[in-house]
C-alpha cells in the first residue's frame, strides 16, 4: 500500500510541476474585448533583465513556459494602450487602458495598425495609422508585436536576433533605420521561421516595405548629438537624398568623437609559500574619432524589381592613441617588497576602410531572385611602447608593432520558385 502511495505521489508531482513552470493569462481592454498580438514579456528582478516573451492569440490568451518561482515582472504592451507592469503570477487576467496614443511626445489621433497573418509572417500595417507618426523606422519597430530592442539591434521573442530587410534589400548599416521616416513605411513583416532562402543561422526576419514615392526632388536632414560628462563625446551627421522617377541618389557624412577615460583599482592575493599581495591602480585615456561617408544609388524599376549599389568608407583622422598607466605596490608576507609602474602608449594608424555592396531583388512570375555581392578592405597598424619601472629592481622597455590586413569578397544568389 505504501508503494502505491509513493507511485501515486510521483505521478501527481509529474502532473503538477509542468503546470507550475508556466505563466499564462488573458489580455483584454476595459470592455473585455480580447487584444490580439499584444506583447507579453517576463523580466527578472532586481535587474529588470528580459527573460522571455510572447504575443497573445486571437482570444487574447498567452502561455509562457517559464518557471514562475522567484520575483519576476510581467510587462504587457500594445500600440494604442497604456503599458502595464505587474508581478508575474501563474494565472492572471490583464486589462489594458486605452491611451491617447502618445508617440514621441506628440498626441496623435489616428487608426490603430492592422495586424494580421499572411503566409509565413505577421504583418503590421503602418501607412495611415498612428505608427506612421512614430518618427523613424527604428521607432516603429520598437512598438511592434514580438519585437524587442532599439538602435537597429532587434530580436524576436523566442528566436533571437533578427535580420532586417528594406524593400527586400538586406540592411547593412543600422543607421539606415533612422533615415527612413515612419510616414514612408507601408507595412512591416515579422517572420518567425525563415525558409530555405536564408542561411541556417538566420532565426528571424523583419521585412520593411516602404511607400512608393510619388514625388521627385531633393531632401536632407542634419543630426547633432553631444554627451557631456568629464569629457565630451559627440556625433554629427548629414543625410542627403535626391529622387527622380524611381532613382534614389543618397549620401551620408557622419563624424563621431569618443574621448574616454577609465580608472580602476584591484587587489590580488596569492596564497603560496610566500603570501604575495599586489595592489594595482589603472588609468586609461584614449580618443576615437571615426569619420564615415556613405554614398549610393537605388533604382526601383517597379514594385517587383529593385537594384542598387552602396559604398561605405570609414577613416580615422587626427589622434586615435591610447594611454594606460598602471601602478602596483607589492607586499611579501605583509612586508613591503617593491613598487612598479607601467606606462603603455599605443599609437594607431588606421587606413580607410571600404565596403561596397551591390544588389538586385526581383520577381518574375513565380520566380524570386535575390542577389547580393560585397567587397570589403581594411588595413590598420599599431605601435606599442611599454615602459616598466621598478623601485627596487631593474627597469625595462618593451616595444611591439602589429599590422592587420583584411580582404573580403562574397556573393550570394538565391532563386525561389513556387511549387503548386
Amino acid at each position: 500500500m505504501t508503494t502505491l502511495k509513493i507511485l501515486f505521489s510521483l505521478v501527481l508531482c509529474g502532473l503538477i510541476l509542468p503546470l507550475n513552470a508556466q505563466i499564462k493569462g488573458v489580455v483584454s481592454d476595459l470592455d473585455s474585448n480580447p487584444i490580439e498580438f499584444a506583447n507579453v514579456a517576463v523580466y527578472s528582478l532586481p535587474d529588470s533583465t528580459l527573460i522571455t516573451g510572447t504575443t497573445t492569440d486571437q482570444t487574447g490568451a498567452f502561455v509562457i513556459d517559464e518557471d514562475n518561482s522567484g520575483d519576476k515582472l510581467l510587462r504587457v504592451s500594445f500600440i494604442g494602450y497604456e503599458t502595464q507592469t505587474l508581478p508575474a503570477k501563474p494565472e492572471q487576467e490583464i486589462y489594458l487602458k486605452s491611451d491617447a496614443t502618445m508617440l514621441s511626445e506628440v498626441v496623435v489621433n489616428g487608426d490603430l495598425p492592422r495586424i494580421r497573418l499572411r503566409d509565413d509572417a505577421v504583418v503590421a500595417t503602418v501607412e495611415n495609422t498612428v505608427l506612421s507618426k512614430a518618427g523613424t523606422a527604428n521607432d516603429v519597430l520598437k512598438r511592434l508585436p514580438a519585437i524587442t530592442g532599439d538602435d537597429g539591434d532587434f530580436s524576436i521573442f523566442g528566436k533571437g536576433k533578427a535580420k532586417i530587410y528594406i524593400n527586400n534589400r538586406e540592411l547593412r548599416d543600422a543607421s539606415e533605420l533612422d533615415m527612413i521616416a515612419s510616414s514612408d513605411i507601408r507595412e512591416v513583416e515579422i517572420v518567425h521561421n525563415p525558409g530555405a532562402g536564408y542561411d541556417a543561422s538566420v532565426k528571424a526576419i523583419i521585412r520593411i516595405h516602404t511607400v512608393r514615392k510619388a514625388g521627385d526632388g531633393f531632401s536632407f536632414d542634419v543630426r547633432s548629438t553631444y554627451l557631456i560628462n568629464e569629457n565630451t563625446d559627440l556625433r554629427q551627421q548629414l543625410n542627403l537624398n535626391y529622387r527622380y522617377k524611381g532613382w534614389d541618389i543618397f549620401a551620408t557624412a557622419k563624424y563621431e568623437r569618443y574621448d574616454y577615460i577609465q580608472s580602476s583599482s584591484l587587489t590580488q592575493t596569492a596564497f603560496v609559500d610566500t603570501l604575495w599581495t599586489q595592489t594595482n591602480t589603472m588609468d586609461v585615456k584614449g580618443v576615437a574619432n571615426p569619420l564615415t561617408t556613405i554614398s549610393g544609388i537605388n533604382y526601383e524599376i517597379n514594385p517587383n524589381h529593385y537594384v542598387g549599389m552602396k559604398h561605405t568608407m570609414s577613416i580615422y583622422p587626427g589622434n586615435n592613441d591610447q594611454s594606460i598607466v598602471t601602478n602596483s605596490d607589492v607586499f611579501a608576507n605583509e612586508e613591503y617588497f617593491d613598487r612598479w609602474k607601467s606606462v603603455n602608449e599605443q599609437m594607431n594608424d588606421n587606413k580607410p576602410r571600404h565596403r561596397l555592396n551591390a544588389y538586385y531583388n526581383g520577381t518574375i512570375g513565380d520566380l524570386k531572385i535575390d542577389f547580393n555581392s560585397d567587397f570589403y578592405r581594411s588595413s590598420q597598424s599599431s605601435e606599442t611602447n611599454i615602459t616598466e619601472s621598478s623601485q627596487e629592481f631593474d627597469d625595462r622597455v618593451i616595444k611591439s608593432s602589429n599590422k592587420i590586413e583584411n580582404r573580403l569578397f562574397a556573393t550570394r544568389l538565391v532563386h525561389l520558385h513556387a511549387l503548386y
